[in-house]
């Protein structure tokens, strides 16, 4: 089955353009404006933890009501918009190893790319509204982040292994049949 749209993801020009965009979302959350944030807090954000208890989530969250929260939510923001471009990042070299070399029919694999990086989006949405509705969220979302918080670096490490395992088989492929 013929799938140019989706090929079309694959492309150069959508790694080489996604690549782009989470260098620079990158450099910003784990530069400067990351450390700003690090320091004025005490500690590393709370997305870089893999474990976390709500009781960690409670501390956490009153740590940055002390210091200024306005930016440590532009911090989630940006680290938002970075989880959708090393998404996009992700998928776009699934798509070019599955589908363009190795031509494998099952879709799924590309799309699994997509998941740690919507974790780590849900994981953003929740921290800042605990950051400013703690009160009336933090019992559901402090829950849910206990888990959505391991699964991302799950995630993310299980479309690594993915992706290494296909450019393996890729290579190998394409090297029998010269």
């Amino acid at each position: 089955m013929e799938r140019p749209d989706i090929y079309r993801i694959g492309s150069w020009r959508w790694i080489i353009t996604s690549l782009i965009f989470t260098i620079i979302f990158g450099y910003f959350i784990f530069g400067p404006y990351g450390t700003k944030i690090n320091n004025a807090i005490g500690e590393a954000v709370i997305d870089s933890k893999f474990l976390l208890s709500e009781n960690y989530i409670s501390d956490y969250v009153d740590k940055v009501n002390e210091v200024d929260a306005k930016s440590f939510v532009y911090l989630h923001v940006l680290d938002s918009f970075f989880a959708l471009s090393y998404s996009f990042l992700l998928w776009s070299i699934s798509v070019r190893i599955f589908l363009e070399r190795i031509q494998m029919s099952n879709e799924f694999l590309t799309v699994f790319s997509l998941f740690g990086g919507l974790f780590d989006l849900v994981e953003n949405i929740m921290i800042i509204g605990l950051i400013y509705f703690k009160k009336s969220v933090f019992d559901s979302f402090s829950k849910v982040l206990i888990f959505v918080t391991p699964g991302k670096f799950v995630l993310l490490g299980a479309t690594i292994v993915i992706l290494l395992v296909g450019l393996i088989v890729s290579f190998f492929k394409h090297g029998t049949e010269v």
